[in-house]
């Protein structure tokens, strides 16, 4: 049970809320008793009744308008003072209507005492001092009735006795209801205590999680930038067969580290449910498309047919989330080549309506691979499944994939379902519900804006050399001139010294951090307000995403760093700046979300190849 100085606020609580309801009782026994008795006394009772309650109202409130505080001695006495006079006044005018009301005022008069101790039981149980001032009045009522009777009234021993014995029977069964009570009440708090506790540490642990994975991801994302960037650079050297073979190599093994870093990050969050899908305008065909060509290096290795067809009624843009789309097509035609020795995989985008008559997109994944067995059909889609184990050991992977496509199609109030025989492939089926696009924009944007572009003059804010070095090399072959600043201060420095067409900001700095280095560019006048701000980091869960986005970051690109999407996530915000001087007339929406302009890690070798 609770403590008993909480008990008391918490009675008080209930007898306000049951007020009303005792008044109108105490209005209709007034009028009863005055049918059977007759007289005027049964209006006093009502007039004393409704003094008795209004001053329990008054004595209560203060534990009702702060219900935790600590109940002085004082108030307790005034509180089960109160209660007790109320419940003497309340059951009194049963004594009437035993006394006068003949046979039938008897009954009525048990009755009452009867209810209002059923009421008082449950209603001042949170307090057990409370509980017997509201109930040891009715008690002395309905034990001293039938004796009284006896003794004044000359009722009959016989029948006295059989009322006495009655009276005892209902109360020591009311006694067993109130000891039931509280230890179902103890059990009760005990389970809710116990919940609370488990909610605590359940928060706790997803949180400790996540701090894990942050660190973790943020760890491994660091050296592999160094790793993926060396691999890079080595690629465009002149390099023997061997050598190229072994930079091969090197990308395939960054690929299949960032895809296991990836996959597991993004079951995290779906699990912990903080994958969230995104609403914009974008050019789906593109998307598709993006997401096929990926896959055309690795067919054509296997010499596989990869196609795509597209129906002619197929909108070009809509209303949805490009990443994540594109994201799951690309896990199946990553599975469909993963699981297919000979002949072709066909990807189709077709128009439809579903059962709620909503307009769907349907997306099919056909392949001629080694197909599926019933009994693995059935667990197919689970969290780190891969189906045949003897197969998923030769073509690797984390069991993730499908599972998390799945996952994200739900999001989007759509489905993922599968048909396949073993040895006669597969065909995955992805549906999603969808809207046309506001305007056109979404495909205008796709398309290249040709600006006479003159050389940027490009800051970098980033406190590691070889990540510095690595952002130099990358950006050299651009003919761009790069200054680097070693942290937030003296970002801000040189930030204010001349002016920069884009600014690349590490989260991660000593002295003053990207975040806030980031909110006081965007705080001063001048060009720093809506200068181009890029966050570069190994912190690549959403949270930090938000942070970035929340201080003033135009966009965000995750470590390792892809060369090809840094360069065009600078361009395309550095041509929308330059646009925004050059025509001053026309006045440019900004996304509700900005966007995070990166190739997934799973795309990564083949951006490269």
């Amino acid at each position: 049970m609770e403590t008993q100085t909480s008990g008391f606020a918490e009675v008080g609580l209930n007898r306000a809320k049951e007020l009303k309801t005792r008044i109108a009782v105490a209005v209709f026994l007034t009028l009863a008793c005055f049918f059977i008795v007759g007289g005027y006394e049964p209006f006093i009772w009502l007039a004393v009744v409704i003094v008795g309650q209004a001053l329990d109202w008054f004595t209560f409130k203060p534990l009702r308008m702060n219900p935790e505080q600590v109940v002085s001695r004082v108030r307790k006495i005034a509180c089960i003072t109160i209660v007790t006079l109320n419940a003497f006044v309340y059951t009194s005018i049963a004594a009437v209507l035993w006394a006068e009301g003949g046979e039938a005022g008897r009954i009525f008069a048990t009755l009452i005492i009867c209810g209002a101790l059923l009421h008082s039981t449950l209603h001042a149980a949170r307090s057990t001092a409370l509980l017997a001032a509201s109930t040891l009045p009715m008690c002395l009522y309905l034990i001293g009735l039938p004796i009284a009777s006896w003794v004044y009234l000359k009722m009959e021993a016989a029948t006295s006795a059989v009322i006495l014995i009655g009276s005892l029977v209902y109360l020591a069964h009311l006694a067993i209801i109130i000891r039931r009570s509280y230890e179902f009440t103890d059990q009760l708090v005990r389970a809710n205590d116990e919940a609370q506790d488990q909610k605590t540490r359940a928060e706790s642990a997803s949180q400790t999680k996540s701090d894990f994975l942050a660190t973790v991801t943020h760890e491994i994302r660091t050296p592999m930038n160094a790793v993926m960037a060396s691999a890079i650079l080595l690629r465009r050297t002149k390099l023997t067969k061997a050598q190229s073979e072994h930079v091969d190599m090197l990308n395939d093994a960054v690929d299949t580290l960032l895809a296991l870093l990836n996959d597991v990050l993004d079951m995290s969050k779906i699990e912990a449910g903080k994958m969230t899908v995104e609403r914009v305008d974008f050019a789906v065909i593109d998307e598709l498309q993006a997401a096929v060509r990926i896959w055309d290096p690795r067919a054509s290795d296997k010499n596989l047919s990869l196609r795509f067809e597209a129906s002619s009624d197929f909108p070009t843009a809509i209303k949805g989330d490009p990443l994540r789309i594109r994201q799951i097509l690309f896990n199946l035609i990553s599975n469909a080549v993963k699981f297919t020795e000979a002949g072709s995989i066909d990807v189709s985008a077709c128009t439809s309506l579903d059962a709620k008559g909503r307009k769907v997109m349907v997306l099919e994944v056909t392949d001629t691979g080694c197909g599926i067995s019933a009994t693995t059909l059935s667990r197919l889609f689970a969290e780190f499944e891969q189906g045949n184990q003897m197969i998923a050991r030769k073509k690797g992977g984390t069991g993730l994939g499908l599972a998390i496509s799945r996952r994200l199609a739900e999001l989007m109030d759509g489905s993922l379902d599968v048909r396949s025989s073993e040895g006669e492939g597969s065909v995955f089926t992805v549906t999603l519900p969808y809207e046309l696009a506001d305007s056109q924009n979404a495909q205008d944007e796709a398309e290249d804006v040709e600006l006479d572009m003159r050389p940027l003059r490009i800051l970098v804010a980033e406190d590691h050399p070889t990540n510095q070095k690595i952002v130099s090399l990358f950006l050299s072959t651009m003919g761009w001139s790069l200054a680097m600043a070693n942290d937030g201060v003296e970002a801000l420095e040189m930030a204010g010294l001349e002016e920069f067409d884009a600014i690349l900001m590490d989260m991660q700095m000593p002295n003053m951090d990207g975040l806030e280095a980031t909110r006081r560019l965007r705080a001063t006048t001048g060009y720093t307000q809506t200068v181009p701000i890029i966050a570069l980091t190994a912190n690549a869960m959403d949270h930090h995403r938000a942070a970035f986005m929340e201080a003033g970051a135009d966009a965000f690109v995750p470590k390792p760093l892809d060369p090809n999407v840094l360069i065009q996530t600078i361009l395309t915000f550095a041509k929308a700046s330059m646009a925004d001087v050059t025509q001053s007339t026309t006045q440019t929406t900004e996304p509700a979300h900005a966007p995070t302009l990166s190739a997934p890690a799973w795309q990564l070798d083949q951006n490269l190849a």
